[in-house]
Parts: structure tokens; C-alpha cells; sequence
């Protein structure tokens, strides 16, 4: 809300438009609106303040994120397929 009314205060002071800041909360449209007249205005505060509301209000269009890049799994070692395959004669331990 502090951020709001910060803006409101620089939107009339230097660019010479009102901002109703309640209907700016609720109304995307309207806000979306203001944010970009304000980033008309040749101020840096001001341009950097619609910034910031843009991303609290969550009116930034954000790109698609880059899908993450997996990385191969390390190669596994064969497996010893001999010893399983010969008889053993110890079934339940040291002691059969």
C-alpha cells in the first residue's frame, strides 16, 4: 500500500494524472493503464515505481521459463553375470 501511494503522489506530481488506489488494487485493466502512462513520464523514479507495482500486482508478462537441462545418468558398470550363474553351495550363510 505504501508503494501505492507513493506512486499516487508522483503520478500527480509529475506526470499530471489522479490514481485512484483502490481501484488500481482491484481493477487489472485500469492499473495496467496507469503503470504504462507512468512509464511514459520521463522520470526515473516514477518509471521505476511502475516497475516494481507491475511486479507486486503481478502484471508483468513473463516469459516461458527454459525447460531445465538433464543431465545424463553416469554409466553403470556390467554386472558380473558369471557368478550368478554358477552353482554355489552355501545357500543360507557361511555355514550351509
Amino acid at each position: 500500500m505504501q508503494k501505492l501511494a507513493r506512486f499516487k503522489i508522483l503520478a500527480r506530481r509529475l506526470g499530471g494524472f489522479n490514481v485512484d488506489i483502490f481501484q488500481m488494487a482491484q481493477d487489472d485493466a485500469y492499473a495496467r493503464e496507469l503503470l504504462m502512462r507512468a512509464q511514459d513520464v520521463d522520470n526515473e523514479t516514477l518509471i521505476l515505481l511502475a516497475l516494481e507495482l507491475s511486479d507486486a500486482l503481478g502484471l508483468l508478462e513473463v516469459g516461458e521459463k527454459p525447460k531445465p537441462v538433464l543431465k545424463p545418468a553416469p554409466p553403470v558398470a556390467p554386472v558380473a553375470v558369471a557368478a550368478a550363474s554358477s552353482p554355489s553351495k552355501h545357500f543360507f550363510g557361511a555355514r550351509g
